[in-house]
């Protein structure tokens, strides 16, 4: 998109939401009881807390800024319908991994393995494809998009077996598949970008309830999350002893997800 227009927008909505309340998550207010690798003390950096979270300001340009990307949108939808290609047409909307808005008192650090920082928007349109408008619950991943774009394109799909992902057009269908994902690795390493993250490399994994963050380079900061029950990941629960069937299968699962990989 040219430069001229980005201009344009950004003077057009400068002042949009001007009065409007700032979204927050509940996590904000998170003590960091329980995350000893955040309560870290870091050289010229301040402890973390309300004041080291993302400012209203920068909030608000952020939510101006989408505005313009929904006109940029739009125009698409617009030119689509106008030559009768817009039903005939695949769009896939997602986005790359944002910043926080002052969860656990975090900003620009957006490499850490909560919630925040690893779900992103994914919408997929396509008549042909469903009924109707609906959510699909199942866990599915950035590596799934390049499968499903070939399934759609009826690639022949011995592809499949040297990918990483898996095509998400059987979620679509009135009976999804039963043998669907039910767990994920993620990854991390430490990296010098954001002087927080020092040596807070990580490998994590996700089910559909609980999560178990490794750190690489730390003893004994592992934290571990009951999703269903914390899903604003405020309490780890790593040391309690009603949870320790629960880390013990988690750790393996996180061996054999890095094994197969």
């Amino acid at each position: 998109m040219p430069r001229s227009f980005y201009r344009q927008n950004v003077k057009r909505h400068e002042k949009l939401y001007a009065n409007a309340g700032i979204p927050r998550r509940l996590n904000v207010i998170d003590d960091l009881k329980g995350k000893p690798a955040l309560q870290r003390s870091i050289e010229g950096m301040p402890p973390l807390g309300r004041e080291t979270g993302t400012s209203d300001k920068t909030i608000l340009d952020r939510q101006r800024m989408l505005v313009a990307v929904d006109e940029g949108v739009g125009m698409l939808f617009r030119v689509l319908k106008e030559n009768k290609q817009l039903d005939n047409t695949v769009i896939i909307l997602t986005s790359d991994h944002g910043y926080w808005y002052g969860e656990h008192g975090l900003s620009v650090e957006r490499r850490l393995a909560y919630e925040e920082g690893l779900r992103i928007p994914l919408m997929i349109r396509y008549p042909g494809l469903t009924e109707g408008a609906g959510i699909i619950d199942q866990m599915v991943l950035s590596i799934d998009l390049a499968p499903t774009v070939l399934d759609l394109a009826n690639v022949d799909k011995s592809y499949a077996a040297k990918m990483d992902g898996r095509s998400l057009l059987p979620l679509f269908q009135a009976h999804a598949p039963t043998d669907w994902r039910k767990s994920f690795l993620i990854e991390y390493n430490t990296d010098t970008v954001f002087p927080r993250v020092h040596k807070m490399g990580y490998r994590a994994v996700r089910t559909e309830r609980w999560k178990l963050i490794h750190y690489l380079d730390m003893e004994g900061m592992d934290e571990l999350y009951d999703l269903k029950n914390d899903p604003y990941e405020m309490k780890n629960r790593i040391a309690e002893k009603d949870a320790e069937s629960t880390l013990k299968e988690l750790r393996l699962e996180l061996k054999r997800l890095q094994n197969s990989k």
